[in-house]
């Protein structure tokens, strides 16, 4: 619970102290990070396809969305905070649910009045306080501010209200997708909407700047291609069957983004098989390496006689 509240405050203090531009980077490395946390700290890694697909997505978005950065000390620490609370949170949402067998329902049930309760004394904590910039002048408004004159605000607190009620289903479905897939794929999921959001924002309210456009045109596109990209390698890698990039790759690509995964032997096997590795062949016992190589001597003497006995047999046929 006060992971998930670390993410969400942290994320808009971030957004409010940072440039858009920064916010997104932010945004964007909540996927590095993830896969980095989830290999060290549960042994779970994706294939260099995924890696590969996770980005394109990324440069995709990058060029699409970030635009002005401006960084200040306050406001990179909170935004790494941010990942750091994000990652955290979204990596044991999946491994709790596994973990003690929940629902989305059971989840959201267990963490919701936590959430609340350290929400609530989050506000009382820092709402008061007016976090400015001294070069802004424009007045500042806190949250105890706007309750003191709440009665010309009645509009806006309906809105608030609503958009907790829109939460917890947000909430839900992001414990619904986190437990049946991970992590990662609610990322990208995260980013196809990101992708949908600027197009839509292309078609009702095209740019001015041409160049701007195109920019965000190519970002879009680009990412879209990754996304469409790693669902389908996750199907195949579900199916157990070959994928796109297995079919159009050059091998030489293909030995690079995928290369041979081999199984390790047993310590009794590795131990036994170093002498053979070394070029000496076993001179006795009954192990299984021993046993390995005389199968396949056996296997190969046969091959021969079998390949040199079949002149021999048509060579005596003709003399008869």
């Amino acid at each position: 619970a006060a992971a998930g509240v670390g993410s969400i405050g942290f994320m808009n203090i971030s957004l409010n102290l940072n440039s858009v531009g920064f916010y997104q980077i932010t945004k964007l490395a909540i996927v590095p990070c993830t896969l980095i946390a989830q290999a060290y700290l549960f042994g779970v890694t994706v294939s260099r396809k995924v890696k590969l697909a996770l980005a394109i997505l990324l440069l995709g978005l990058w060029v699409a969305t970030v635009t002005d950065v401006q960084l200040n000390a306050p406001g990179v620490l909170l935004g790494v905070l941010a990942v750091l609370s994000t990652t955290i949170f979204q990596l044991w949402q999946g491994s709790k649910q596994r973990e003690f067998e929940l629902s989305a329902t059971q989840l959201q049930a267990a963490v919701a009045f936590w959430q609340a309760v350290q929400s609530l004394c989050a506000c009382i904590a820092l709402e008061n306080l007016c976090v400015q910039f001294p070069a802004d002048s424009s007045s500042c408004s806190t949250a105890i501010g706007f309750f003191n004159s709440a009665d010309r605000r009645s509009g806006t607190l309906w809105l608030v209200a609503l958009t907790c009620f829109i939460a917890l289903g947000t909430n839900f479905s992001s414990f619904g997708l986190i437990g049946r897939t991970s992590a990662i794929s609610f990322q990208v999921v995260g980013h196809a909407k990101t992708c949908l959001v600027l197009a839509g924002g292309f078609l009702l309210w095209p740019l001015a700047d041409s160049r701007q456009l195109m920019h965000n045109v190519v970002g879009v596109s680009t990412a879209l291609v990754g996304c469409i990209l790693y669902g389908h390698l996750k199907m195949a890698e579900g199916a157990q069957r070959r994928d796109l990039l297995d079919r159009v790759c050059p091998l030489a690509a293909l030995q690079i983004i995928a290369p041979a995964r081999y199984e390790p032997l047993p310590p009794g096997e590795a131990e036994a098989a170093k002498p053979l590795a070394q070029g000496v062949r076993p001179a006795s016992g009954d192990g299984p390496v021993r046993r390995a190589v005389s199968a396949a001597s056996d296997a190969s003497q046969e091959g021969s006689e079998a390949v040199s006995g079949t002149p021999a047999d048509a060579v005596h046929g003709r003399r008869a």
